[in-house]
């Protein structure tokens, strides 16, 4: 092993702790939780950096593959700092600023951010996720760390699982040292949020049944000679049947939280992960038809033993639509879109400026500080275009997992769970914040950095 390799695969374990200790703290999402996440990734990405400098290190993805996804990220970032500048034109300040200067009787510096502060907060997270994908991006091209990074996410997912199946099943009503405040009866693992959580485990699910199909290779690849039984017994139980028993103990955690959307959009990713291992040969057709009535036969299984509550949930969704508040909350953002559609009301800004838009179809004690739909607050806070050109930075980097699909004659995989980790995130933000988790947010970023990395031959590679 080189030096510059020895030090690439240094800094990516460091990395890999970071991302994989980030559920731990409450899922992230507290101000000293991401606070020492910036700080852990800032020292990391630095001291990476020094080493590029210095020729101890090597940045193997040049630059003209990372623009399509670095350029419209970028310029993100630098509208949601323009939105905290105090000295913007009066005409595209939020109204409430002059509000305050008449209320106050004195001179106020007017941003296009109604809480400067929180939008600050909203880019060192945003700046998080972009760091952990730049460096999963430019570490993940070699194949070894590629895999352990895919193995890393699937055992930490089966742990923290596993955490929570004793947790919910001795009948602790806790979090970590923690009394639990919210979801009591649902398994949230070290999170709070159910849905979160079931998120977080579905995208441990994703990894398991990637490295379950990447094991089974042998069995469906080219080549023509017969393999013995020992050869294809030790294939079977001991390189893939540990990742199908990580998958179980993940569904059966993921169908205690009760979450319905997590639920739903897993099986959607396990779908779009099951295609593309056809359309990229990594399993035959008749195998993967195969290996699907398995995962359905185990899912039914563990649905039968552990999954009542989410049946019931998911049985009780056209009774309770009319109940829900979810339609009055989206129309509402939409509202306050329509108020601000060009500059937003301010990145991370929505719980203070949705006050203004709330009415009397919503409880009127709940505190919503969030939309329930990732797309919709984004465009409430950014602005559209800027939310356009988050989502063009996002799509840019999928579709280079899709590109890489097609075109690599091995390690699929990873572009191929990169695109089902997207699919389950994406999807699940339709009716949920679980993307807005910083834990969900970096396992994202890090499964689709990877996926990024192993999407072009190795061939293509410059000197």
């Amino acid at each position: 092993m080189t030096v510059t390799s020895s030090a690439n695969s240094a800094v990516f374990r460091l990395l890999l702790a970071i991302v994989l200790l980030s559920p731990l703290p409450l899922g992230g999402h507290r101000p000293w939780a991401w606070s020492v996440l910036a700080v852990a990734l800032g020292l990391v990405l630095g001291a990476w950096c020094v080493l590029v400098v210095a020729g101890r290190a090597r940045a193997p993805v040049p630059m003209h593959r990372l623009w399509p996804v670095a350029l419209p990220f970028g310029a993100v970032m630098l509208w949601a700092f323009v939105q905290t500048l105090p000295t913007v034109p009066a005409s595209l300040a939020h109204p409430l600023w002059s509000e305050a200067v008449r209320a106050l009787g004195r001179p106020l510096g007017a941003s296009i951010s109604l809480d400067p502060e929180l939008t600050r907060v909203a880019m060192l997270r945003l700046a998080i996720y972009g760091g952990v994908f730049w460096l999963a991006a430019q570490l993940g091209r070699e194949r070894t760390r590629a895999r352990e990074a895919l193995v890393a996410v699937a055992v930490a997912g089966a742990c923290y699982a596993a955490y929570g199946l004793l947790v919910h099943f001795a009948g602790w009503e806790r979090i970590l040292w923690l009394e639990k405040w919210a979801y009591p009866g649902d398994l949230t693992s070290t999170f709070v949020n159910r849905n979160a959580y079931g998120a977080y485990a579905g995208l441990g699910v994703v990894c398991c049944m990637g490295l379950f199909l990447h094991a089974l290779r042998p069995l469906s690849g080219s080549s023509r000679r017969p393999r013995r039984l020992y050869d294809l017994t030790e294939t079977v139980l001991v390189r893939a049947m540990p990742f199908l028993v990580g998958a179980v103990i993940l569904v059966t955690a993921l169908l205690l939280s009760h979450s319905r959307g997590a639920f739903l959009s897993t099986g959607a990713a396990l779908l779009v992960l099951m295609v593309a291992a056809v359309l990229s040969r990594l399993v035959p057709p008749r195998t993967a038809v195969f290996l699907g009535a398995l995962v359905v036969v185990l899912g039914l299984g563990v649905l039968g033993l552990s999954g009542a509550g989410t049946v019931e949930r998911l049985a009780a969704t056209p009774a309770q639509a009319a109940e829900e508040v979810r339609p009055n909350l989206y129309r509402l953002t939409a509202d306050a879109i329509a108020d601000a559609p060009l500059t937003g009301h301010g990145f991370g800004a929505f719980l203070p400026a949705f006050r203004i838009y709330r009415d009397t179809s919503l409880d009127a004690p709940t505190v919503w500080d969030f939309t329930h739909n990732v797309y919709l607050e984004t465009a409430m806070d950014l602005g559209l275009p800027a939310a356009g050109l988050l989502y063009i930075s996002l799509a840019a980097a999928t579709l280079t997992c899709l590109r890489g699909l097609m075109i690599r004659r091995r390690d699929h995989i990873y572009p191929a769970v990169a695109v089902s980790a997207v699919v389950l995130i994406g999807g699940h933000g339709l009716v949920d914040f679980s993307a807005q988790m910083p834990a969900v947010a970096m396992t994202l970023a890090l499964l689709l950095g990877v996926g990024f990395a192993q999407s072009w031959r190795t061939s293509d590679d410059g000197p």
